[in-house]
């Protein structure tokens, strides 16, 4: 059995804004750091980071409100440090990958249900709590970098659940009235819940309608889209690079632990 890493790579990038230090280089460094302390963390025989696509289906099934709410980022410097994450990354033990027509969280769904069925074990590492969905599958565990906990397997059906209250995160609309508590309190009875979605017209089209954002799509492994690269740890141009931008507490004495975590990923 290998065990699997699956890092939701912009979850962490705008953690990383937030981060220790300061300066034009500053979110790099904190989400290298981030990074090897979640591989001495969960010591990984492979490594997805997993970037983002455009959510094609979302945006229909929404008619274009899916995440219309959210502001982009403005700032300059936080996009080209988002792309010199990636850049760096080809000297890591990793494979970095995506679909241009789905998001982060369905490639992510689909790389936990293929290692899951092939008996491996398999971590994703996200504060997105629409990955509890896959906790129903076999090995798999969600280890929130934020709380630094592993996340518990939910007491009722999540994606009913969310789907009865909605997500205003990403701008999906629930039934009105329905909070945590109420949707706690439906889910746990189905029978109350067939006749509170039948009550009222329209209750199950919002439901349906939130479920089918909300569900995490697996997509077929042999849709010519796929963006995959693997890379293997290339110690000489990652110093070069880490010394370029003066990371010195990483090049320094911590330098031969940096060492030892990355060449224990084979990311075969």
């Amino acid at each position: 059995m290998s065990r699997v890493l699956l890092i939701d790579a912009y979850n962490m990038i705008h953690r990383a804004r937030f981060g220790f230090g300061s300066g034009e280089h500053s979110l790099t460094f904190n989400f290298f750091r981030s990074l090897r302390s979640e591989f001495d963390r969960h010591t990984p025989d492979k490594v997805y980071v997993v970037s983002e696509g455009r959510p094609v289906h979302r945006i229909e099934q929404s008619n274009g409100q899916y995440k219309a709410n959210r502001e982009r980022v403005l700032d300059e410097g936080f996009h080209r440090q988002k792309k010199d994450v990636f850049n760096l990354c080809k000297f890591f033990p990793v494979t970095v990958i995506r679909h241009p027509d789905y998001e982060c969280d369905d490639v992510i769904g689909t790389l936990a249900k293929k290692y899951s069925n092939s008996g491996d074990e398999v971590v994703i590492c996200s504060s997105d709590s629409d990955f509890i969905q896959l906790l129903t599958l076999s090995n798999v565990s969600l280890w929130n970098p934020v709380k630094k906990k592993f996340i518990d397997q939910w007491p009722v059906d999540y994606l009913t659940w969310k789907s009865l209250k909605g997500d205003a995160t990403d701008n999906i609309p629930g039934i009105k009235g329905v909070g945590e508590k109420t949707a706690f309190k439906l889910t746990s009875n189905k029978d109350l819940l067939n006749e509170f979605l039948l009550k009222k017209p329209g209750r199950i089209d919002i439901f349906e309608s939130a479920k089918r954002q909300i569900t995490l799509v697996d997509i077929e492994s042999s849709c010519k889209k796929w963006e995959e690269n693997n890379f293997s740890f290339d110690e000489p141009s990652l110093f070069a690079e880490f010394k370029n931008r003066e990371f010195k507490t990483i090049i320094g004495n911590a330098w031969k632990k940096w060492i030892a975590t990355l060449e224990g990923i084979k990311n075969e």
